[in-house]
């Protein structure tokens, strides 16, 4: 929730935090919903793998638990035989694709502005 010029604005889309610690993808509460999920963190040691690509939904493959509409939105899980990723994919927008080792994850895939920086900071 941020303040702009005297009124209250909710975030609507999701945030990749990092920090020395952990990497949470805070959730909108609109995307708590979407994606029968709370907010994901692991700590930055089980990032084994970082990477920006042109397609966020490109990305994400499987059975889908969450709210999906092709090429539109994709909050959720997606099972894939024996891989489990979370996606929060806005459009067919850039995101970063984080490898996890020892996580209930394997992948978290996350639509942001600005992929190639966020990459730059990570393993």
């Amino acid at each position: 929730m941020t303040r702009q010029a005297g009124r209250v604005k909710m975030s609507r889309v999701a945030r990749l935090r990092i920090d020395d610690w952990s990497v949470t993808v805070s959730l909108s509460a609109a995307e708590k919903i979407q994606a029968l999920h709370g907010n994901v963190t692991v700590p930055r040691t089980a990032v084994i793998g970082a990477r920006a690509v042109p397609d966020g939904m490109a990305e994400v493959h499987g059975i889908r638990t969450g709210t999906g509409l092709p090429g539109v939105i994709m909050v959720g899980t997606a099972r894939d035989g024996d891989s489990v990723t979370f996606a929060v994919c806005h459009g067919r927008a850039p995101a970063v694709v984080l490898d996890l080792a020892g996580q209930p994850y394997d992948r978290i895939v996350v639509t942001v502005a600005n992929p190639g920086e966020i990459v730059s900071g990570l393993p």
